[in-house]
């Protein structure tokens, strides 16, 4: 069979197999149109963001023998895009992280049951699916993979486990990731190779000149915005000629041409539009889409930073140092010149700044809320509190461990007081979960005068309790930890989700 008939019949499967999925996916119609069909012969099954790379020959035999391959393989790449499998650190354990990515991706295939999508590889990957859903409550790429490295430890066990589920080539995902890191160093060397030779000719400028000329640190942005208004000479401008050949141009340079960060907010968006579209649908999937919703806010979630979201709690008040912002050295000079030592003007010793007081911080305690997390979001915390830029020196600051009824109330006022705590920390309590007797306890240390300006409380949960019905006096919030299943709070309350790897850098 000629080369061209055979690409002709990929590519048609190719069509057959997104429009079969169309029928019962609509709301990724957007996700199918951002890969694009690439033959190139002998060549491995893949995506790099913007391709699904495939050889004609092999790709028709496949669909010749089983149709729903295609169906399936198409899915479970562009799956692999939208939940941005594509876009890991470079050092990352890869067969892991490809195990992970390919276990995710087909478990939400699996649990949508598509009928043009059944295949004979599913039914092998039961017995690894029923221990993935037995022992994660939230199936994920990035909770997939923590489970693998903690349980598995011998490459071989996983390398048999990705076999059923293994459909596409990552090898160029994680091409793509090493040639990014090495473009940045790059990019950051040549930055500081730069920088130096202009400070080298400046300071022998300088010296020819016979005076000190001390070059700003975007001296080489600056000179390169202003060249980039320069036209270019008509001489230099050539004009390019497109190879006889395109696709296998294109081919030789896969997945070496794409800007990542550029991909990834594409995909990030198109995410973002399938879960918004996915919600109108969601009498039709009911349970049968809560997977693919829970990883695509996995996704979409903008991921915060616990330090910066403590700030909002912070109140103005004096602290205790030279104010350098307000101290004018014009008339400091100027009294230093004309009196001797009598200067006219001499720093503030306090400064006005936005900083913590009084604040609570709740520990859910409960069983269903793990010891290491909590010992983990305690000891992030004391980081913060010790950094003084964040709390006044005279804090006054209450940690209250609670599950259905308070456990401990430890109040902090000192970080030497924080030390000692963290010395004898002991968790307590892990029964059930209500919010509700902090809520009522502080309530009560406000009336008795405890707080002299309560900034708020912070609540570091699971979400599974009981809250309380009004809104209290002073600001609340609920901190969570991969919360991908999408727990509401009250309208009244905050609610911030962090990234486990957060609380241990």
């Amino acid at each position: 069979m000629a080369t061209e008939t055979v690409d002709a019949l990929a590519l048609q499967a190719f069509d057959l197999a997104k429009n079969s999925l169309l029928v019962r996916l609509r709301f990724m119609n957007a996700a199918f149109a951002r890969l694009k069909p690439l033959a190139i012969p002998k060549a491995t099954l893949a995506t790099d963001g913007a391709h699904i790379r495939f050889d004609p020959a092999s790709f028709a035999q496949h669909y010749a023998a089983e149709p729903a391959f295609a169906t399936r393989a198409f899915l479970h790449m562009t799956l692999h895009n939208v939940f941005l499998h594509l876009y890991m650190d470079e050092h990352i354990d890869a067969l892991r992280w490809d195990t992970a990515c390919d276990i995710a991706v087909e478990h939400v295939i699996a649990q949508l049951d598509l009928p043009a999508a059944r295949t004979e590889q599913s039914t092998r990957q039961l017995a690894t699916l029923a221990e993935i859903e037995a022992n994660l409550n939230i199936v994920t790429a990035e909770t997939i993979y923590k489970y693998l490295l903690e349980t598995y430890a011998d490459n071989e066990t996983v390398e048999a486990m990705r076999e059923p589920f293994a459909v596409d080539d990552h090898a160029p995902w994680h091409t793509m990731a090493a040639e990014e890191a090495k473009r940045r160093e790059q990019e950051k060397s040549k930055r500081v190779e730069e920088n130096d030779t202009k400070r080298t000719d400046a300071a022998t400028q300088a010296a020819q000149d016979g005076t000190d000329v001390d070059l700003p640190d975007d001296a080489d942005k600056r000179e390169k915005s202003h060249a980039s208004r320069r036209g270019m000479k008509q001489e230099d401008i050539v004009q390019k000629e497109a190879p006889e050949n395109a696709a296998e141009a294109i081919g030789k340079r896969f997945a070496n041409t794409v800007n990542l960060d550029r991909s990834r907010e594409q995909w990030k968006n198109a995410a973002y539009e399938m879960g918004v579209q996915l919600d109108t649908y969601v009498q039709l999937w009911g349970v049968e889409g809560s997977n693919l919703a829970m990883n695509l806010r996995s996704v979409t979630r903008e991921k915060q930073d616990y330090r910066e979201f403590l700030r909002k709690f912070a109140r103005m008040g004096e602290h205790m140092r030279i104010n350098d912002d307000e101290f004018d050295y014009v008339y400091y000079c100027y009294g230093l010149s004309r009196y001797g030592n009598l200067p006219l003007i001499e720093p503030l010793e306090y400064s006005e700044e936005k900083r913590i007081r009084d604040f609570v911080v709740a520990i859910d305690t409960s069983a269903s809320t793990k010891d290491g997390l909590v010992r983990k979001f305690i000891e992030k915390t004391y980081s913060i509190l010790a950094n003084e830029t964040s709390f006044f020196t005279d804090m006054n600051v209450l940690i209250i461990q609670c599950d259905a009824e308070i456990a401990d109330v430890t109040r902090i006022s000192s970080l030497a007081d924080m030390n000692r705590y963290l010395d004898d920390l002991e968790i307590k309590g892990l029964g059930g979960t209500d919010f509700r007797p902090v809520f009522s306890y502080v309530d009560a240390a406000l009336e008795r005068g405890e707080f002299s300006d309560l900034a708020g409380i912070i609540y570091f949960t699971d979400g599974q309790g009981t809250y309380p019905a009004r809104k209290p006096d002073y600001e609340a919030a609920f901190v969570f930890v991969d919360d991908d299943a999408g727990v509401t709070v009250p309208i009244w309350a905050m609610k911030v989700v962090l990234e486990e790897k957060a609380l241990i850098e």
